[in-house]
């Protein structure tokens, strides 16, 4: 059963400046270069908060001064925000909405009412952890899907939006971002109805999620997107082996099972997955024998990473030798100028195998999949209570 609840929201204020100045992409997507850039736009940019770069205390006095100033404050009405993201899709430019709504679920264990999609990392979630302790305010929240077959929520969520949105501001990606708060208590209990019997799935935030836990959390802020979202989009996260010892690119092509040179990507055959590889001899495509609707990355981690190179589940979770890109380009340069050994080009795994996958229990690898757009950061907080 899935409890939702409004809440009231620690937010900026008309004092902070506009919301474009202010909001940012999650912390674990910011790369140096844009933190600078969101830092250099206002003093009181979000990323001064979430990328505290270790100094936990001093991001607690930051915001308790920003408190004192006003520029930051607590909503005196509980509420529950929709939230809209209009943007192009990588590759097409499709222009496509995913909408969504921000409040808090009951944070419990995994595999009863919350399931997850893939394995996390220790270090990121002591980070986030150490910040949640000094600051006792979940800063991001989590990126939730749920099912919605009828698309009750979802004409829910159209009807809020048709009216004039509270903020709105397009990003460097070229994302618009409108929010509106909702306190309407009918509107509200027939959400909560409606959300009742839904079962949750983590798209983004697994360790966010843990440390809620950790922290001991009855309640975490979330975002509940529909899997049947028409916005909704899994992009792939293509994979490039480096530094592997004594590696032959000739030997472990011929190992491949049914591998043939063409360029990717291509329609798997039936009863097969087929993988795109990179090597710096030209392109191939290996086809691998699975059961239908098998994804591809699971087919990849137990057909070819583990067996053939080595690169099991506990050693990748180490860290070394294998890296990510979202680009097919890029993957395939990074082969041609000596970078990576070999890559691994995948189709975009289908929202619905996903979500199929996970609710059986099923955990993929990691950097399985990218949902894009992130959700973003810096529009509502929450208070932890105590």
């Amino acid at each position: 059963m899935a409890r939702i609840h409004p809440f009231r929201a620690l937010r900026y204020t008309p004092r902070a400046g506009d919301a474009e100045q202010l909001a940012t992409l999650p912390y674990d997507v910011i790369p140096e270069e844009l933190e600078r850039s969101y830092k250099a736009r206002s003093p009181y940019n979000f990323a001064h908060l979430i990328l505290p770069r270790g100094d936990y205390a001093g991001a607690a006095a930051r915001l308790d001064e920003w408190r004192r100033e006003g520029i930051v404050a607590t909503d005196d009405e509980e509420a529950v925000f929709v939230y809209e993201q209009e943007f192009p899709a990588p590759g097409s430019g499709e222009r496509l909405v995913r909408r969504g709504f921000i409040a808090l679920g009951d944070t419990e264990p995994y595999g009863q009412t919350v399931f997850r999609h893939e394995r996390t990392l220790s270090g990121p979630k002591e980070d986030r952890f150490r910040l949640l302790e000094a600051t006792r305010v979940q800063f991001d929240s989590i990126f939730m899907l749920f099912p919605d077959p009828g698309l009750v929520v979802e004409r829910m969520l159209a009807e809020a939006a048709a009216q004039p949105a509270e903020i709105e501001y397009e990003d460097h990606q070229q994302t618009s971002h409108r929010l509106w708060r909702v306190t309407d208590a009918a509107w509200i209990g027939a959400l909560k109805a409606a959300m009742a019997d839904r079962r949750l799935l983590i798209a983004d935030g697994h360790h966010r999620y843990e440390t809620a836990l950790r922290m001991g959390q009855a309640r975490t802020m979330m975002t509940f997107v529909a899997l049947e979202s028409p916005g909704l989009r899994c992009f792939a996260t293509h994979r490039l082996v480096h530094s592997l010892p004594q590696f032959e690119a000739a030997v472990f092509l011929r190992a491949l099972p049914n591998a043939a040179p063409g360029a990717w990507p291509v329609a798997s055959p039936p009863g097969h997955v087929r993988i795109g590889v990179a090597a710096a001899a030209g392109e191939f495509h290996t086809d691998i024998p699975a059961q239908e609707g098998a994804l591809n990355v699971v087919v990849l981690q137990e057909s070819i990473l583990s067996p053939l190179l080595g690169l099991t589940p506990e050693r990748v979770a180490e860290g070394g030798h294998l890296a990510y890109t979202r680009s097919p380009e890029e993957a395939r340069e990074a082969v041609r100028a000596g970078r990576a050994q070999i890559a691994f080009l995948l189709e975009d795994l289908p929202v619905e195998g996903l979500a199929r996958a996970a609710f059986a229990g099923q955990v993929l690898p990691q950097k399985s999949t990218y949902f894009y757009p992130k959700l973003g950061s810096g529009l509502v907080m929450y208070e932890l209570p105590g």
